[in-house]
């Protein structure tokens, strides 16, 4: 059993989506984007089934922005669709895998970017097609299916030759077909039907001499899509780039206006520099495409929260995952995202989850715990650390204080009764004499005692959510010690600086939760030789010591 009680990780696992992790889709910006995507389909498809379209029935959708912003994710996710495969057929094309990059090679992606089942689909409405012409009109069209004297005789009918042409039983007199299609397709159109009754619709990347011929193809592929499923084509290139090839391939298409056709180029914000740099003209189409999405923000902090959360959501079939293991989860995230950098992305933070739901389902754990997400960044990312943490606190710990130190009060509480603990500390190992409480009240005061150089050191810990508080508090502080020789006050104000004697020290939450981290260890007696080596280092960078 997986936490939450699900019975599988809902995560996928895989450095790349797949189609199956693509039927889930969190996130605004992403459903944002969907929602374009599909209206651009719907406005297209529209004008085409009423026959109002113009300029060819072609739509430009570009979608761009960095690496791991879920790009590839959306992609595969709209094929999916009912509002997509109910209107358009689709070919996704990874232009990543295509190499050496030339129009053939090119065209030939574009092929293989169909599935199996729709060339099959397609070679079987054709030839039902031409079965129905056949019957209706006899003579040329009976000799396609080699039709004669003896298959009436024996009572064979047109469809049993038709059944035996599908399952590859039957060479058809190709003749008759040009014969019998002439009329109502173009030559191009009929010379992609005659592959497609010989099983070799994907042969025709073979057949093209030149980047014309191409497009002609092409423009013979999309009405054939229109004609017989009466749909849109979806051409979708991910990972387009400024390759010379690739470029003026685009610009052809583009330029070509294809039939009830949407072309839809994914890029990265550096791969769509580099093409203005490269050629102006193309730049210029893709800054005038219908539609322009932009995955800015895909990355933040609430995007990634909701997109984890989509997960889990999908898979809880029971409606077991409550809205308190909701907040729960997603104050664990906001920790990693702020803590990590290389984890502000949908697809590094994914990757942290499936993990760590791993590591939480072998400890039979009923929800993705600190310990599963400590161990699965030491594990899965090893030599990675807590930025600027002096007393090196684990993940786990790290985590667990940020989320119980959230409000300010817990957090002014905990910081002042560890810094009380660090200087205890310090005398205890010899470094300050002893330590005493202030007798005053309300000085704001939190620990006095003298240093090795007999100076009587205060120290008074300032911690507000409003700085303008923060700062009165100082100055009262300051006001009121005249009867020590030095003053320190640690504030999380983002001031500096002092005088007479007195110094102000800006922590801030890292050094934080590192005295509190000191604190605990010190109070459970968990303190170790390299623990005090850092703890005394902690003291000194925040002038205590």
């Amino acid at each position: 059993m997986y936490p939450y009680k699900l019975d599988r990780n809902p995560y996928p696992s895989s450095p790349t989506p797949t189609l199956i992790d693509a039927q889930i889709l969190g996130g605004k910006r992403h459903k944002d984007a969907k929602a374009a995507l599909l209206s651009c389909i719907s406005d297209l498809y529209s004008k085409v089934s009423s026959g109002s379209a113009t300029d060819k029935d072609f739509r430009l959708v570009t979608m761009i922005q960095d690496v791991g912003s879920g790009k590839t994710h959306l992609a595969l996710h709209t094929r999916g669709l009912s509002q997509v495969s109910d209107n358009a057929i689709v070919s996704y094309i990874d232009m990543a895998q295509i190499s050496p990059r030339s129009m053939h090679s090119l065209y030939s992606a574009m092929l293989a970017g169909f599935t199996d089942d729709y060339i099959a689909t397609l070679r079987q409405h054709v030839v039902k097609y031409l079965q129905n012409k056949a019957e209706r009109e006899g003579g040329i069209a009976k000799k396609i299916f080699n039709f004669g004297f003896m298959d009436s005789i024996t009572g064979k009918t047109v469809a049993d030759k038709a059944a035996q042409l599908l399952r590859n039983e039957l060479v058809p007199n190709y003749a008759a077909v040009s014969e019998t299609l002439r009329k109502e397709f173009t030559p191009v159109e009929i010379a992609i039907i005659k592959l497609l009754i010989e099983n070799k619709f994907r042969a025709d990347a073979q057949n093209v001499a030149t980047l014309e011929d191409i497009i002609a193809s092409l423009a013979a592929l999309t009405s054939l899509n229109l004609r017989f499923f009466k749909k849109l084509t979806l051409f979708q290139l991910d990972e387009f780039d400024s390759d010379k090839e690739s470029v003026d391939f685009v610009k052809a298409v583009i330029n070509s206006h294809l039939p009830a056709t949407v072309l839809m180029l994914i890029f990265t914000p550096s791969s769509y520099d580099e093409i203005r740099k490269a050629n102006v003209s193309v730049f210029d189409r893709l800054e005038k495409a219908n539609y322009k999405i932009d995955l800015a923000g895909s990355n933040t902090l609430e995007e990634i929260v909701d997109i984890v959360l989509e997960y889990l959501r999908h898979h809880d079939s029971t409606k077991s995952f409550t809205a308190e293991e909701e907040r729960d989860l997603a104050a664990k995230v906001r920790v990693i995202y702020d803590e990590f950098s290389d984890f502000r992305n949908v697809r590094s933070m994914l990757n942290i989850l499936y993990h760590a739901t791993e590591n939480a389902s072998k400890r039979d754990c009923a929800s993705i715990d600190e310990q599963a997400i400590d161990e699965t960044i030491k594990n899965v990312y090893p030599g990675l650390r807590i930025r600027g943490s002096v007393m090196d606190v684990p993940i786990s710990d790290f985590i667990k204080i940020r989320r119980h130190c959230n409000d300010m009060q817990s957090l002014e509480s905990g910081v002042r009764t560890a810094v009380r603990d660090l200087v205890n500390y310090a005398h205890e190992v010899g470094v300050v004499a002893m330590p005493q409480s202030p007798n005053g009240k309300g000085n704001g005061v939190d620990i006095i005692f003298n240093d090795p150089y007999g100076t009587r050191v205060a120290v008074a810990v300032v911690i507000n959510k409003d700085h303008a508080k923060s700062f009165e508090q100082i100055s009262n502080t300051l006001k009121s010690t005249g009867f020590v020789d030095k003053l320190v006050i640690l504030t999380n104000a983002n001031t500096a600086g002092g005088s007479n004697g007195n110094m102000v020290v800006n922590i801030d939450r890292c050094k934080m939760i590192d005295l509190i981290y000191f604190s605990n260890m010190y109070k459970n007696n968990e303190m170790q030789h390299d623990d005090s080596q850092r703890a005394l280092l902690l003291a000194k960078s925040i002038r205590l010591c």
